[in-house]
């Protein structure tokens, strides 16, 4: 990573500070189902920095094994990715597990699932917030979210989307580490990401957001290369120095008492 890569971050951390204001950042991972070395690579980061990790769990694909091996780390959180992660829609109509190709009932007996086996795996260390596979959920599915007990949705980041019912927050993740465009994961490039992140965190303190959302980082250890992993040492490097940066843990962004 070049030295100066950071420069317009550490210049709008900078401004926060100036303001005597926290800049709040959370990590979100996405994908898991088993231990493996990519996943371990991506606890020794949460160990090495210090760094919350919300990660998106497979309900379907996960079990014991998982479980286990994240008992003795508390840096990490669990959310829903779903159920099985599996597409559902027709040939030629994008990825879809979260849509009404199906009746709606069964799409909710899905979340309804995923979010047992999940609660009953992690207890309290699963956060009961809906990461849909694909970053695609049918608005229909919104108002019954309270009722399956999920207080939070986190999707694809955009500047609008479905209004969410009364108990449910939504935060996305603006920066996005890896790049999906050519069909096979690759680093999203550095002046991409902080460009990303600085957009955010501008909107932020300017009062286009709200400052206490907090900006997002996604990864997905299964899919990481060198480049993006060596970018997000070198981002939490700089985040654990500054005084303003402060990482959010799941639980506090979507608190049993969840706001909008």
């Amino acid at each position: 990573m070049t030295s100066n890569a950071l420069v317009p971050l550490l210049k709008e951390l900078d401004a926060w500070s100036l303001a005597g204001r926290d800049a709040l950042f959370w990590w979100r991972d996405d994908d898991a189902a088993h231990p493996c070395p990519e996943l371990d690579e991506l606890l020794n980061m949460t160990n090495r920095y210090g760094a919350p990790c919300g990660l998106a769990a497979i309900p379907a694909r996960v079990g014991e094994p998982l479980a286990r091996r994240l008992e003795s780390e508390p840096l990490i959180w669990i959310l829903q990715h779903g159920l099985a992660h599996v597409n559902h829609a027709p040939k030629g109509n994008g990825a879809w597990e979260l849509g009404l190709h199906r009746p709606l009932p069964q799409v909710l007996a899905d979340l309804r699932q995923g979010r047992d086996i999940l609660s009953g795996l992690f207890g309290k260390r699963f956060v009961p917030v809906v990461v849909p596979p694909w970053n695609r959920m049918d608005p229909a599915l919104w108002p019954e979210l309270p009722g399956l007990g999920i207080r939070g949705v986190s999707a694809g980041y955009r500047r609008s989307g479905p209004t969410p019912p009364p108990g449910v927050r939504v935060v996305g993740v603006p920066c996005d580490l890896l790049d999906w465009e050519s069909g096979q994961a690759r680093f999203s490039g550095e002046t991409r990401c902080v460009a990303d992140l600085v957009e955010h965190l501008q909107r932020k303190r300017t009062g286009e957001h709200d400052p206490l959302l907090p900006s997002g980082i996604l990864t997905h250890h299964l899919e990481m290369d060198r480049a993006a992993w060596n970018f997000f040492e070198t981002l939490a490097t700089a985040l654990a120095r500054h005084p303003a940066a402060r990482w959010a843990v799941p639980p506090e962004i979507w608190p049993e008492e969840a706001r909008t």
